[in-house]
């Protein structure tokens, strides 16, 4: 047999494993996302924003402003008490001031000298240098309890879909909270709020759902900014 004929035999016969690198990555389906799907994954993961910023300008919402100035001088010599309060027991308690635990223990280390012991959890603690400008701390320090309330509503979200599917009020494709990305990554359309048919996203959602979250955590950190 010709040696040009052996080797056009070999490569009929070899298994897709064997073909090029090149060859086999062509057969990928590759990741598209409508901007129909990206603006509804906008739009409804937005609308707690838009709630609140109408609730701040609807008629309720200058009530309740009037009605929190008439209270504020009331509330900032409450809150006075309250910082007294805060301050004497930092300074009768272990971990806080000069004296508090450090994160390496006994070892010796030069320790910022920005980390009084003032705040909780100050370990002496900052290899990054985050806290060496008081004004970028202090954003810092709000932002995280900015990030502390949208994880106690994630918390919420995490229990309430289990609950509504094991009484079954509500039939989710996926109901534990942990498995959902791996039921998108598999393909499955899941129904927003358990409406069948309802889907802001379609079978590339993660990456839409992504790009999304990445949009709405600068949002999340211009809109703390200002407050």
């Amino acid at each position: 047999m010709h040696p040009l004929s052996s080797l056009l035999l070999f490569r009929s016969a070899a298994p897709p494993s064997a073909l090029p690198l090149r060859r086999r990555r062509r057969s990928h389906t590759p990741v598209r996302a409508s901007w129909q799907e990206l603006a509804g994954v906008l739009v409804f993961s937005a609308i707690p924003f838009t709630a609140v910023k109408a609730l701040a300008n609807s008629p309720l919402g200058a009530r309740l402003r009037r009605r929190l100035e008439d209270r504020k001088a009331a509330a900032a010599a409450e809150a006075d008490a309250l910082r007294a309060a805060s301050r004497g027991a930092r300074n009768n308690s272990f971990w806080y001031g000069g004296d508090r635990p450090r994160w390496l223990g006994p070892v010796p280390y030069d320790y910022p000298e920005y980390l009084t012991g003032e705040y909780p959890g100050d370990y002496g603690f900052d290899i990054a240098g985050l806290g060496r400008d008081p004004v970028a701390f202090a954003n810092y320090f709000n932002f995280e309890i900015l990030h502390c309330r949208w994880a106690m509503l994630a918390a919420l979200g995490v229990v309430v879909p289990e609950l509504l599917d094991l009484f079954g009020l509500v039939h989710f494709v996926e109901p534990v909270w942990w498995k959902v990305g791996y039921a998108k990554l598999q393909g499955d359309n899941l129904d927003y709020l358990g409406i069948p048919g309802f889907r802001i996203a379609g079978g590339q959602g993660v990456v839409v759902i992504a790009i999304c979250q990445a949009l709405l955590m600068n949002m999340q950190g211009i809109v703390g900014s200002r407050h």
